[in-house]
């Protein structure tokens, strides 16, 4: 009788602490990214990020706690500096293509002509 005692408190403690976690977790992406967290969540690694407004573009590299964009100079952003510029959200769209894509090989307009093309469609834009 202990012992199933024993080990349902400890089962229930396991799933509490995963549940803690599991929101420290969600709390630290909503911190960081506030409204861009839609991106973060929807967007898979080898995605194209643009912003419309100052023309740069980048691929989204993700790992469990952060979004980057390496842009074409090989700089390596976070995703919210890409997006906000000068403390204001700028127009942003993530595309997503089958091929794999290489970022010496894009341009500004070379995106828009597959997008015009549908070689890569559109996943989230505001």
């Amino acid at each position: 009788m202990k012992k199933k005692i024993i080990v349902f408190g400890v089962v229930i403690l396991l799933l509490l602490l995963g549940f803690i976690s599991g929101g420290l977790y969600l709390a630290e992406i909503e911190d960081h990214y506030g409204d861009l967290q839609e991106i973060y969540f929807d967007s898979k690694t080898g995605d194209i990020i643009i912003n419309k407004q100052t023309g740069k573009f980048g691929l989204i590299t993700k790992n469990w706690k952060r979004a980057y964009v390496i842009a074409k100079e090989n700089d390596t952003l976070d995703l919210y500096d890409l997006i906000y510029v000068n403390q204001h959200e700028n127009k942003y769209e993530v595309l997503r293509s089958d091929k794999d894509l290489k970022i010496k090989d894009l341009s500004f307009e070379k995106i828009i002509q597959l997008k015009k093309d549908n070689l890569i469609e559109t996943i989230i834009k505001n």
